[in-house]
């Protein structure tokens, strides 16, 4: 068995020293651990929606349905973490409308990313790495990815008082919180070490981090009336990942994008301004850099197709941006990249401009 880290040995003399008494409910602080090993290939599915999903709902999966729980329930809070296959959760208005929900959970996505799609077409992505605290009362389906995520599930008042109000987008990013770094730690060796403490450490341990992630909340600035909205952090690269999606759409704009990720124009144009770009700069550069690539790879499509298919419907305009951007017109940028031997030049990327 791996020793516990200096901190959790530390804590767990504590909990010892000051006497903290052992838990009298038996489904309290119990570090469980489930796998779909444990079930009937037959039922599993159902099984596995039962025992492992505590708040949102499980839908059919498409690829075969693997994974491991773990959790441990607290007086006010839970943890957990999920290991395994692809799926998909969902939490519905009707559940809401029959009281359930009442929570926010911070997930730590530890080796996974996840796929949101809120109300009115709303949607983000979550890469792996990061954390954030969502709403679970929200109606919401989530695509998660192969991997691994941890979570602590927290009274949802609780949580709305910490942060002053409820959130104004499908999720609030917690990275840069000074206490970020700590809570991370807490949830990574409660999730690898949790099952080594008798019952009162784990009580000890589980509440300590439940006081650990309120106080981080508590710690983001309030928002007020033009205050600072709190969930910029993380969106500039939902936004990118947005647009390289839906850029062939001469329609795209800010509004949109707002829109489908569930924020105010304002807050989006900030996102932007935090990366030293404009939403219209940065959707140009997506478009200018996929037109290039299209004219270098594909000699047998006319320029002006190339143009539509990214997102230019005026050809003009668009032969005058790509020689302002590349220094070449795009028949002659097509033309030099067809020569052999022809040094390339340098053109320059969203992503590292």
């Amino acid at each position: 068995m791996a020793a516990l880290p200096l901190c959790f040995r530390w804590l767990a003399v504590l909990a010892r020293a000051i006497s903290v008494p052992q838990p009298t409910d038996p489904d309290l602080y119990r570090f469980d651990r489930l796998s779909t090993d444990d079930f009937d290939p037959a039922t599993l599915y159902e099984a596995w929606r039962a025992a492992a999903y505590h708040s949102v709902d499980l839908l059919p999966p498409d690829e075969e349905l693997r994974g491991t729980v773990k959790f441990v329930r607290g007086k006010s809070a839970m943890f957990g973490s999920h290991q395994g296959s692809g799926y998909q959760t969902v939490f519905s208005r009707e559940a809401r409308s029959a009281g359930l929900g009442e929570c926010m959970v911070i997930a730590l996505l530890a080796e996974r990313r996840v796929a949101l799609e809120g109300p009115d077409d709303a949607r983000m992505i979550a890469e792996s790495g990061s954390m954030a605290l969502y709403d679970v009362a929200r109606p919401m389906r989530y695509h998660w990815s192969k991997g691994k995520d941890l979570y602590l599930l927290l009274p949802r008042q609780a949580a709305m008082a910490a942060i002053g109000g409820a959130l104004d987008g499908l999720s609030l990013p917690l990275e840069q919180q000074r206490l970020a770094p700590f809570l991370r730690r807490q949830m990574l060796d409660l999730e690898a070490h949790g099952h080594c403490l008798a019952r009162n450490e784990l009580a000890a341990m589980l509440d300590a981090t439940v006081e650990t992630a309120l106080l981080l909340l508590r710690g983001i600035a309030p928002r007020g009336p033009g205050g600072t909205e709190l969930f910029t952090k993380g969106l500039y690269a939902s936004a990118v990942q947005f647009m390289a999606a839906r850029y062939p759409d001469r329609d795209l704009d800010p509004a949109m994008i707002a829109h489908a990720l569930g924020c105010s124009r304002a807050t989006l144009y900030r996102a932007f301004a935090d990366h030293d770009t404009t939403v219209m700069d940065a959707l140009r550069e997506l478009r200018m850099q996929n037109a290039r690539r299209r004219l270098e790879s594909s000699a047998s499509q006319n320029i002006g197709t190339v143009a539509m298919a990214c997102g230019f419907p005026d050809l003009s305009a668009f032969g005058k941006l790509f020689k302002a951007r590349f220094g070449a017109s795009p028949r002659d940028w097509r033309t030099e990249h067809e020569r052999p031997h022809q040094p390339a030049r340098h053109h320059g990327s969203l992503n590292n401009e």
